[in-house]
């Protein structure tokens, strides 16, 4: 299993938006409901100057398939306008295995 992270600076007083906008889009859910998908959350610095999306995923070919959408264009060009640093087409998280997720077959290892 692997666990994605991918960070977003947020403009200015932009937060509450980014999150209306992955509601309205309905981002978290979709990726939900792909093939290889465990789990996807979107967290909101205290500050509001920063978005972070984690999704734990069956291996790295779930993450592709996900990264390789065709609505993300579309999607990058909404996003910029609430982002302080723009994404790209390229924008993917940073991923890592999950050595330990505390199931009691883990426990002791």
């Amino acid at each position: 299993m692997i666990r994605t992270y991918l960070e977003f600076d947020l403009a200015a007083g932009r937060a509450s938006d980014f999150v209306a906008f992955f509601n309205r889009e309905a981002i978290l859910e979709t990726s939900r409901a792909q093939e290889g998908c465990h789990s996807a959350e979107l967290t909101i610095s205290e500050d509001g100057t920063k978005a972070i999306v984690t999704a734990s995923w069956a291996d790295r070919a779930a993450y592709d398939v996900w990264t390789s959408r065709g609505d993300r264009s579309d999607q990058r060009v909404q996003l910029n306008e609430l982002l302080a640093t723009p994404i790209d087409d390229s924008t993917v998280g940073q991923v890592f295995d999950v050595a330990l997720d505390g199931t009691p077959a883990d426990v002791g290892s």
